[in-house]
């Protein structure tokens, strides 16, 4: 008697601790997945890496509808039927079960996309901008084909201001791949106006002015330059995740389940890599940034020699993203 009281009391604490540590993963799970079905009408690429994020830890029939509707959305039919098919095999659901009922209605609606026409879409968004395939809004163009169903299809260019760029397309059953190209058209600069002033001077810098604006333009560059491998290595990310959960179905030992693991691993080298090449370029972009501002500021604040020059042309040329100054200087 005197061991079954600590025992039953073990027992207990042992339930009460369970029962906390599922609340808070089904509070997690509430949490996650209303963010991830909130960013779909943000940016509909990043709800997607959401959700894929989610089914490693939270693999259910929920994931998988949400993952099958964002890659309806995303004109990516053959990913959508798969996971349609999970939502109606892998977990054994009534037919009665509202999930189940949606998974199967959904897929009706794309049962025939094998004959669909697939697009291959090339986008230029601007800055703040991004991009709406059929209303649905994206923040990059992806580089696989969208499966486009029969009819008329619209996409949508929008830039930071509002502005809009359109471009129809009519898809046939059968047709052949086609490539799509949307962007804004330059903007027209106008001509250059002159005024000129007779017998005026310059103020000479200590440092050359190219010098340190070179290294501020140059360090900018190898910033974005990181970025883009940031991107490389998130794409890699959401290929690692993918096959994890291919692998996942597998057997122990299966020759598609090295193949899948070789794979796996290549994506994670290609994460590394372009994280470390990403702070790479950042680290010697801000660098050289930084010099190139401290140059100007002590050319700024030091001392400037007056030269004096005749026949200065001074001229102001609008640009598309402000105005263009400078001096022609005439030596006739």
């Amino acid at each position: 008697m005197r061991l079954i009281k600590p025992l039953m009391y073990s027992v207990l604490a042992f339930c009460a601790f369970s029962s906390t540590v599922q609340a808070q993963d089904m509070e997690e799970f509430k949490t996650r997945m209303a963010d991830a079905a909130a960013m779909t009408k943000v940016d509909l690429g990043e709800a997607l890496r959401q959700y894929l994020e989610l089914r490693v830890q939270f693999a259910g029939p929920e994931v998988d509808y949400s993952l099958g509707r964002a890659y309806q959305r995303l004109n990516q039919c053959t990913e959508a039927q798969h996971y349609y098919t999970e939502v109606m095999v892998a977990y054994n659901l009534p037919e009665k079960n509202q999930i189940y009922q949606r998974a199967v209605k959904a897929y009706d609606e794309i049962a025939s996309c094998s004959e669909w026409q697939k697009i291959y879409l090339d986008c230029e968004i601007p800055a703040g901008g991004y991009v709406l395939i059929d209303g649905e809004r994206v923040a990059a163009c992806w580089e696989r084909a969208y499966s486009m169903s029969p009819g008329d299809h619209i996409i949508k260019l929008v830039d930071a201001k509002g502005k809009t760029k359109e471009v129809k397309h009519k898809a046939v059953n059968g047709s052949k791949e086609q490539r799509l190209h949307i962007a804004f058209e330059a903007e027209q600069v106008e001509v250059e106006k002159v005024v000129k002033e007779e017998h005026t001077y310059i103020m000479e810098e200590k440092f050359n002015p190219h010098l340190y604006w070179g290294l501020i333009g140059g360090g900018l560059a190898l910033v974005a330059g990181g970025f883009g491998f940031l991107a490389m290595a998130h794409s890699a990310k959401v290929d690692e995740i993918n096959y994890s959960i291919e692998i996942a179905k597998l057997g122990k030992e299966s020759a598609e389940k090295d193949a899948l693991e070789k794979k796996q691993s290549d994506a994670n080298g290609k994460v590394k890599l372009g994280n470390a090449l990403m702070g790479t370029f950042v680290g010697v972009g801000l660098a050289t940034a930084a010099t190139g501002a401290t140059l100007a500021i002590l050319s700024y604040v030091g001392d400037k020699k007056r030269v004096e020059v005749d026949n200065v042309s001074a001229y102001l040329s609008p640009m598309q993203d402000g105005f263009a100054m400078g001096i022609h200087l005439n030596f006739d």
